[in-house]
């Protein structure tokens, strides 16, 4: 460690490089297109286990265009909890998967959420207000607390993804051969408490 402070003391030009590039990638992140997982909590009540979350989305260009030029997009919300066992694979206990879209009306200039699943449907004046909407998942009855066995630990994770399945034909084959349309949050994974 010595011997790096020292040489770059030395080599200043090297030192001020590597600051730019650190910072230049830093930047490219905080620009990065995508979705951001921003807080997760798991409730229990009493026979049933709620995700409530909160994900921070951000469209690229190619896919606010399409938006606005009429194609619904597919968000898909997945939620997992798995069994870690030591001596064999993991065991997926609970797989639930909330699919709801956002479009554009160019009649009423208005972005809506459909979430046919749980009967809810929003209307929205900005595709701002329309992103932070579809980001905020509250009261998602996920699973019946009597699918996990007591004294065993679990983990669960989840994550929010358009779903590139769900695009019109068309798009389907465009989105398949480009990471343009790949827009996911990573998964988010911890360890359940009960």
């Amino acid at each position: 460690m010595d011997f790096f402070t020292r040489f770059l003391k030395k080599n200043k030009l090297i030192a001020i490089s590597l600051q730019l590039i650190l910072l230049c990638s830093l930047v490219k992140y905080a620009n990065a297109d995508g979705i951001i997982v921003q807080s997760v909590k798991l409730e229990q009540n009493e026979a049933t286990f709620s995700l409530n979350a909160t994900f921070h989305i951000d469209l690229r260009p190619i896919i606010q265009e399409a938006l606005h030029k009429g194609v619904s997009l597919p968000f898909v919300l997945d939620f997992n909890v798995i069994q870690q066992r030591w001596n064999i694979w993991d065991q997926t206990v609970v797989e639930t998967s909330l699919p709801y879209r956002l479009s554009f009306s160019a009649l009423t200039r208005q972005y809506q959420i459909k979430d046919k699943l749980r009967g809810r449907d929003a209307s929205f004046d900005t595709l701002e207000q329309a992103l932070i909407a579809a980001g905020v998942i509250t009261d998602l009855v996920v699973f019946n607390a009597e699918q996990l066995k007591p004294e065993v630990e679990y983990e669960a994770q989840v994550r929010l993804r358009l779903e590139a399945g769900g695009l019109p034909s068309a798009l389907q084959l465009e989105a398949l051969e480009s990471d343009k349309w790949e827009v996911s949050s990573p998964w988010y994974r911890w360890v359940m408490e009960r």
